[in-house]
């Protein structure tokens, strides 16, 4: 037989490669000509999603990796997209991790140990809470329940066993951080174009033909909403990014890290502006008064206090500034004589008065604007919860209200007496820290709207917490790691 001339076939793979970057081109080209750019581009990333794919077949960890990359876009794809269920993409794409994990697990040893941890155990009873919901004789949808009970409870319990399992290392604490800077200038640079080349149509159809532009196009000028559900939702997100990155920004030593972190810090912080959400101010407010609790450097806390009753200075008690519309109402967050808060307050009182014989809610889903598909005629279907904690309790009860609050408590009260107390390396202090703070902030901030649950910002918040408690492997692996640097450095065996 004929032999190939030497060198072919190491150039096989290249060949193929071009033949399928000049057909993914063609196709590009032609769906985008033939339909549109939305599925020119949608073709364009068939191959990408494919490599993914196989990765992620290959091993969970990018599989994992890919649900927090693709939770970042998913909602505002469906603007682009209509019809495209962004839930239930992300629930493919956390069953594929969890799928393929299972899949490993049988022929490889996977270390499900580092997931019997508190968060674990607190989001399981949280979750068995919600199962039994079903059975709320007062829960006449079933179709609401499962529509709700993901962001509710689902999805807190399954970061809580992958993320241990699946980024179990200090690297990987660092690698997120890293991916979600980069998310972070890419939402902001969104939000930037809105604001000064203007919407595009898909936007455009989402504001003045869905009703989008009732809450986004409003007297004190548009809010910006990048490419999350809301500004709401984008604000808090920004707010959160500013707490995290600025803190974190304040634990590298090399100097283009720190100025990488505290660039992407301000950006997030214009972002949270540009929003026009007045609650988002509680995420910086609340995250950072729990820093300055946590951290241990006084300089750092007499800074930090004082830029703090600084900022409330200036935005309660002067009028400077007061002619640009984004420190305008940002100002009114502290005006409680303000009408939409007024508003609120007489729908909880609607509520309170509803919700008197009722301990166990009305049934996971069946609250607020989004029960009008299940339950038109039903009266609180009428009324905004406008509050994540106020949704919860509408729809499972003061049981569950004091149920998830609690674990909210003992999740905050855990990471503030890990980090206090038994966390020896500085930077890993400084980077849960972060984290802890952050999600406190968004906690609190979910007071006004219903942001813990949705995308990006509940998986962001639940990983969070699943890397608090991994604290203390974190710690020893570095501990360990040190060990062995200096056992070398004296010639000792490594």
């Amino acid at each position: 037989m004929e032999r190939m001339p030497a060198g072919t076939e190491g150039d096989l793979p290249r060949v193929g490669a071009h033949i399928g970057l000049l057909v993914g081109l063609a196709a590009t080209v032609f769906f985008a000509v033939r339909f549109g750019w939305v599925y020119g581009a949608a073709a364009g990333c068939v191959p990408l999603v494919l490599c993914l794919l196989f990765s992620g077949v290959a091993s969970p960890y990018w599989a994992f990796a890919g649900v927090f990359v693709a939770n970042y876009f998913v909602m505002g794809l469906t603007r682009y997209v209509p019809g495209l269920p962004g839930g239930v993409v992300i629930d493919a794409l956390l069953g594929f991790s969890l799928l393929t994990l299972l899949i490993r697990a049988c022929y490889k040893r996977v270390d499900w140990s580092a997931a019997r941890n508190g968060l674990t155990g607190a989001a399981l009873v949280w979750l068995i809470y919600c199962v039994f919901e079903l059975f709320n004789p007062r829960a006449v949808s079933a179709a609401a329940w499962a529509g709700s009970v993901r962001g509710v409870a689902i999805y807190l319990f399954v970061i809580a066993v992958l993320t241990p399992v699946l980024f179990g290392r200090y690297r990987d604490l660092k690698r997120i951080l890293y991916v979600w800077s980069v998310l972070t200038l890419l939402a902001v640079l969104k939000a930037v174009v809105q604001k000064f080349a203007g919407f595009d149509a898909a936007e455009v159809r989402w504001l003045f033909l869905e009703g989008g532009s009732t809450t986004h196009v409003i007297n004190s000028g548009v809010r910006y909403f990048s490419f999350f559900t809301d500004a709401a939702n984008f604000g808090a997100g920004m707010g959160l990014s500013m707490v995290v990155f600025s803190i974190t920004a304040l634990y590298f030593k090399r100097p283009a890290l720190r100025l990488w972190f505290f660039g992407v810090a301000l950006a997030a912080a214009y972002g949270m502006v540009i929003s026009g959400t007045r609650g988002a101010l509680a995420v910086p407010f609340a995250g950072y008064t729990l820093y300055l609790f946590l951290t241990k450097s006084r300089k750092i806390m007499l800074a930090g206090v004082t830029l703090l009753l600084g900022a409330f200075v200036f935005l309660n008690y002067t009028y400077i500034g007061e002619g640009n519309q984004y420190v305008r109402r940002m100002r009114s967050a502290f005006n409680f004589n303000d009408r939409s808060f007024r508003v609120r307050l007489e729908n909880q009182a609607k509520m309170r008065e509803y919700m008197k014989d009722k301990p166990f809610g009305i049934g996971i889903g069946l609250g607020g604007g989004k029960a009008k598909v299940y339950a038109p005629d039903a009266y609180m279907s009428q009324i905004p919860t406008d509050s994540w904690f106020v949704m919860i309790w509408v729809e499972t009860g003061i049981v569950g209200l004091a149920l998830h609050v609690g674990l909210l408590l003992y999740i905050f009260g855990y990471g503030v007496w890990l980090i206090r107390t038994r966390i020896r390396d500085p930077q890993l202090r400084g980077l849960l820290s972060a984290l802890l703070a952050g999600t406190f902030g968004i906690a609190v901030s979910s007071y006004g709207n219903e942001i813990m649950g949705q995308f990006p910002n509940g998986i962001i918040v639940y990983m969070s917490f699943a890397f608090v408690f991994l604290g203390k492997k974190f710690d020893r692996e570095i501990a360990e790691r040190k060990r062995l640097q200096e056992g070398g450095a004296h010639g000792f065996p490594a």
